[in-house]
């Protein structure tokens, strides 16, 4: 399979399993007295705790767009992640990097679609000019 092709690839395949919960940005800047957020957008960020070997809480953010399936997770959920161990607070999640694999193919296919339709109706036009 590409996925397991590419995890191998970049080495995921060698980062350490752990299990992290879901942190809720909201809460975690009201608890620190961070600005809160200025706009709402279909992104979501949030944070995702896990312990490393040696027990350290680690953090990551995980921005997600509206379509995801991890974008419906509340806080305290627990999902299944890699993390580096020579940088312990870089983490992969293959339901994350597959979510984006599909918001960004889906764009492509978007942008391709639009822009042949407006080669088109410009080469229509000319076209038609031309008689």
């Amino acid at each position: 399979m590409l996925i397991e092709l590419w995890e191998r690839l970049r080495g995921y395949d060698k980062w350490i399993e752990a299990v992290a919960a879901v942190v809720s940005g909201d809460k975690l800047r009201r608890e620190f007295g961070l600005p809160g957020r200025r706009r709402e957008s279909q992104f979501s960020s949030d944070l995702l705790m896990w312990r490393d070997q040696q027990g350290e809480a680690r953090y990551g953010v995980f921005v997600n767009q509206d379509t995801s399936p991890l974008f419906q997770l509340l806080e305290g959920e627990k999902i299944s992640i890699r993390y580096n161990p020579s940088s312990p607070n870089h983490f992969y999640n293959r339901a994350h990097f597959q979510s984006w694999v599909v918001f960004i193919a889906k764009t492509v296919v978007a942008i391709v679609i639009g822009g042949g339709f407006i080669v088109w109706r410009i080469w229509r036009i000319f076209e038609t000019r031309g008689r």
